[in-house]
C-alpha cells in the first residue's frame, strides 16, 4: 500500500530512502524518508510526522486563502498558548529529552514553571478532574476542564516572550491550531468570535491511537503540562520497538483511513 510494499521485503539494506503519496480530502500530498529498517519507537520517527502534519496543514490554509481569509496568527501573539495542550506518548517522550538536554539554567527554569502550573492545577482540584476526564474519555468533560484550564492563565512552559522557544519542535495539536479570526478574540475562546481552520485530516489525533499502549480510546495522549511529572511511567510503559517501515505503514493506513 501507498506505493511502498516492495520495503517489506527480506534482505533489505539497512536504511533507504522512501517515496509515498497519499491522498488528503481532495488533495495528494507527496513526501520522501530516509527509514531505516532497524526497530525504533514512534518519538524516534516524529519529524516525520511533523513533516506530514505540516503538509496537511498547508492544504486547509490553501482552502482558507481560496476562500478570500488569511490565517491572523502571528509571531508574539500568544493566547492560545495558555490552552490545555494534548500530546501523544510519543511527543511527550521527546520532548522530555528536549528539556533534558537544555543548559543547566534554561532547563532549570522550564522546569521551574512546569512545577509551579502542576501546583497551581493540584490547588484548585483541577487535576483530578482532568485525570477522570481522560480515563472516561469523556470529551464534553475535557472541553470544560480546559476552558477551566485556559482560565487559569497558565502559560505554557516553552513560551517566553509571547512566543513558542521550542517552535521547530512544538506539538502536533499545536501546529493544527490556526485562526481566521481577530486574534484579539483568543484571548477568550468562544465559537461565536474564535474562527478556526478546518483541516482534512488531525494527524495528531493518529499519532495519539498510535501511541495507546493497549489500544484503549484516549490513553496514547496526555496533557503537555504533564510529561515532567509522567517521565517515569512513560519511559517504563513504552511499547516495544518495532521495524521503521511497519510504523510508517501503520501510520499511513490510520492515516488514510
Amino acid at each position: 500500500m501507498f506505493g511502498i510494499e516492495t520495503l517489506t521485503e527480506q534482505n533489505r539494506p539497512k536504511s533507504e530512502t522512501i517515496e509515498a503519496e497519499i491522498r488528503i480530502g481532495s488533495r495528494s500530498i507527496h513526501f520522501s524518508a530516509q527509514i531505516t529498517h532497524q526497530p525504533v519507537q514512534p518519538y524516534e520517527m516524529l519529524s516525520l510526522f511533523q513533516n506530514i502534519t505540516d503538509k496537511v496543514i498547508e492544504i486547509g490554509i490553501d482552502e482558507v486563502v481560496a476562500k478570500g481569509k488569511q490565517i491572523s496568527c502571528r509571531s508574539g501573539c500568544g493566547a492560545c498558548c495558555s490552552q490545555l495542550v494534548p500530546v501523544s506518548r510519543a511527543e511527550a517522550f521527546a520532548l522530555i529529552g528536549l528539556v533534558d538536554a537544555m543548559p543547566s539554567t534554561k532547563q532549570a527554569e522550564v522546569r521551574a514553571r512546569f512545577s509551579q502550573s502542576m501546583e497551581r492545577l493540584h490547588d484548585v482540584g483541577l487535576l483530578d478532574e482532568l485525570d477522570r476526564a481522560i480515563i472516561d474519555g469523556d470529551k464534553d468533560k475535557l472541553r470544560a476542564v480546559g476552558l477551566a484550564y485556559f482560565n487559569l492563565n497558565l502559560p505554557c512552559p516553552f513560551l517566553e516572550n509571547q512566543s513558542c522557544s521550542i517552535h521547530p519542535d512544538r506539538p502536533l495539536s499545536c501546529r493544527e491550531f490556526l485562526v481566521v479570526s481577530d486574534p484579539a478574540f483568543c484571548a477568550k475562546p468562544d465559537p461565536e468570535t474564535v474562527e478556526s481552520v478546518v483541516l482534512p485530516k488531525h494527524v495528531s489525533a493518529v499519532l495519539y491511537a498510535m501511541c495507546d499502549p493497549k489500544n484503549h480510546t484516549g490513553k496514547g495522549f496526555l496533557p503537555l503540562i504533564q510529561i515532567l511529572t509522567n517521565a517515569t511511567s512513560l519511559q517504563n510503559d513504552q511499547s516495544p520497538p518495532e521495524p521503521a517501515i511497519d510504523l510508517l505503514n501503520r501510520f499511513l493506513k490510520k492515516l488514510a483511513g
